[in-house]
């Protein structure tokens, strides 16, 4: 049940919301009295919580016999929370994008976590870009398979192409068969790198794979350019050496 939690969490609910929700879904029908005993939680909290849970549609309310009760509404409200989340999101997106991408400067930004990956996915959507990658061993793929599996497809329908110079490694070979509207080269798995790099657009990206991920995000249009010019002429260069 943690896990379920975690989830509710991650998809934008309160601890509290979570803890209700899962509650009504896993007992049904339950008055505000029951539900701040299970929890231990005041009942004014209660009632605040479920008011934000009938405001998001997911939680609702009937008097039976005088007596107020709570039920969960169907868990595909879920969905229709987040998408409605993601789409007031996305009315946004171009008005801060245009803010972001709108002058030539210079910005450095480190995250930590798989979110780093998320973000930079997010973005090769967001710009429609090709990209190239250089070095690693297409880890993202085992990672986050089901995210990983998203942005093919919607790289796909929009057509967004990759490159990629990767470790010439049989379980490279392997991942590669799920990416999607790709080019490989295959480079010497002794090669050294200090992580896996990507670049598309004004950004150069580094990925470093340990046990934390650590992504250093740069926006610098003069770099992105010289590192894909590189990228480029070591790209061709594999591609004849192959031939």
């Amino acid at each position: 049940m943690a896990d379920d939690l975690e989830t509710l969490q991650e998809a934008g609910l309160t601890p509290n919301e979570a803890k209700l929700y899962m509650l009504l879904v896993e007992q049904g029908r339950m008055k505000a009295t029951e539900l701040a005993k299970r929890t231990g939680l005041h009942r004014v909290t209660v009632y605040d919580t479920l008011e934000q849970l009938e405001r998001k549609g997911l939680a609702g309310k009937a008097e039976v016999r005088g007596v107020l009760s709570f039920e969960a509404t169907p868990p595909a409200a879920l969905l229709t929370f987040v998408d409605e989340k993601r789409n007031a999101v996305e009315r946004l997106l171009p008005r801060l994008a245009r803010s972001f991408e709108g002058d030539e400067r210079v910005g450095t930004s480190v995250i930590y976590g798989v979110n780093g990956i998320k973000t930079v996915f997010e973005d090769v959507i967001s710009l429609r870009a090709d990209f190239c990658v250089y070095h690693g061993q297409l880890q993202f793929v085992d990672i986050l398979p089901k995210f990983y599996m998203i942005f093919n497809e919607k790289r796909k329908r929009l057509g967004i192409k990759g490159r990629f110079m990767v470790l010439d490694l049989p379980e490279v070979h392997e991942r590669a068969k799920k990416v999607m509207l790709a080019e490989f080269r295959y480079i010497d798995p002794t090669s050294p790198s200090g992580g896996v790099w990507w670049t598309y657009a004004d950004r150069v990206v580094l990925f470093i794979v340990q046990k934390e991920i650590t992504t250093i995000f740069v926006k610098n249009a003069e770099l992105a350019r010289a590192f894909r010019k590189n990228f480029d002429s070591s790209f061709e260069a594999a591609g004849a050496a192959k031939k």
